[in-house]
């Protein structure tokens, strides 16, 4: 394994390591974002989801994001981590930062954690797509 690669997988999975232990520890405080992600839903999509506790579902979302990012940070099977994190990312943005139903400041804030995360996005799935593997 390279160390250059070993440092660039590092680097990309810091915040998916760190930012799955603060989901993991901060769950009830964000478990609104999942009502309100759910609420936008339409009912057809709605009544094929099961009723969980929506602090559970952030818990093994960040517990998930902490295993994957430590497997692509140590190189076992980054291509599957690294598709995993871009799968999980898609709702943590539309339920974490919603900019469009925002407005001044706090719009612009949630346009820059927005578009950081689709940059994440496309990080991950050139990992995916076969960069930065353990060999």
């Amino acid at each position: 394994m390279s160390l250059a690669k070993f440092i660039a997988r590092s680097a990309l999975s810091a915040i998916f390591i760190k930012g799955g232990l603060g989901q993991v520890t901060s769950a009830d405080y964000l478990s609104g974002a999942v009502d309100g992600l759910f609420g936008k839903m339409p009912e057809a999509v709605r009544s094929q989801i099961p009723d969980v506790d929506p602090s559970l579902l952030v818990k093994v979302n960040g517990g998930t994001m902490v295993t994957a990012g430590s497997m692509l940070a140590l190189g076992i099977k980054p291509r599957l981590a690294a598709t995993i994190l871009a799968a999980q990312l898609v709702p943590v943005t539309l339920a974490g930062h919603p900019f469009w139903e925002k407005d001044g400041d706090e719009k612009a804030g949630e346009q820059i954690q927005f578009f950081k995360n689709i940059s994440l996005i496309g990080g991950l799935l050139a990992v995916a797509l076969g960069g930065a593997t353990k060999k």
